[in-house]
């Protein structure tokens, strides 16, 4: 399907209202992504839209420049392109490789079996949810392989699962029952599919959640290791819901945020009794090992 890619370019006291003005375009249900970043010393950003439709170029580049001279900015020139159709899935297997985490060997059905002494999880390119590519997952299978080898869990939970590979690790690295729980019911159903051909279908219950708000959540609670892999901002406002469902002496493996971000995080869980266990850096995300006091 054919889709228009709009961007333009302002300063970084612009982008707020830039991307209301472009979260207003598309005529959809669900209004579209917009996504924004960093071009200059976080002077100068682009923010692009990418729309189903095509859109009124002139008309569009006027709402543009009269939000930026109300703001007190020049005018900027707005590019939109037109997209050529791709086949999305066979893109994402070009560049989809094998992820090596520990003794985790993330992998497509495209790629080679793992060897006998891996824990192998099969996630293909096309599915969505998170396909293991992204150093956050890298550094929480390192958590789970580091954690696996020193102990074992009895209950654990995967908070944000998507796809289900933490949920799956645990369940490949310890011979229990684990509760993954996820806001959006289409990855809930991915991450039960997913379950069951990676053979671990039985010893996973997968849950349509917020947060810790659901009753099966609350009954099975307090868990001795919880997984969290979302972003900085909700890890933050779950803070005080994750430590008070982890039991005295229990792990937290926290990912999903930036280095820059990471003070901001681990004081919200160290003013809640959290102590620091282990840090993994990869690329510019950080994976906490946090303990219960």
């Amino acid at each position: 399907m054919t889709a228009w890619q709009v961007h333009v370019e302002a300063p970084r006291k612009a982008v707020a209202a830039l991307e209301a003005l472009f979260s207003t375009l598309g005529g959809a249900d669900e209004p579209p992504v917009v996504m924004s970043f960093e071009i200059v010393d976080d002077q100068l950003w682009g923010i692009d839209v990418v729309l189903d439709e095509p859109v009124d170029e002139a008309a569009l580049a006027a709402r543009v420049n009269d939000t930026l001279v109300r703001l007190g900015m020049d005018p900027a020139a707005l590019e939109v392109t037109e997209l050529a159709p791709v086949d999305w899935v066979a893109e994402s297997l070009k560049h989809h490789q094998p992820v090596s985490a520990g003794r985790f060997y993330v992998y497509g059905s495209h790629h080679p079996k793992p060897a006998l002494d891996r824990w192998s999880i099969l996630i293909d390119a096309g599915m969505a949810f998170g396909t293991g590519q992204h150093e956050t997952t890298a550094g929480c299978l390192r958590a789970i392989d580091m954690l696996a080898r020193t102990g074992t869990a009895r209950n654990p939970l995967d908070v944000g699962s998507g796809s289900g590979i933490l949920a799956m690790a645990i369940a490949k690295a310890w011979p229990v029952k684990v509760l993954a729980s996820d806001i959006d019911p289409e990855a809930v159903t991915v991450a039960i599919a997913n379950a069951r051909d990676n053979g671990v279908g039985g010893r996973m219950d997968v849950v349509t959640a917020v947060g810790l708000h659901h009753p099966v959540i609350r009954e099975r609670g307090p868990y001795d290791l919880i997984t969290a892999n979302i972003l900085a901002k909700p890890l933050i406002q779950l803070a005080g819901d994750l430590t008070r469902a982890l039991e005295p002496g229990g792990v937290l493996v926290l990912s999903g945020f930036l280095k820059q971000q990471e003070a901001g995080v681990f004081a919200a869980y160290r003013h809640r009794g959290m102590r620091l266990l282990k840090r993994y850096l990869v690329g510019q995300w950080v994976t906490l090992v946090l303990g219960k006091r």
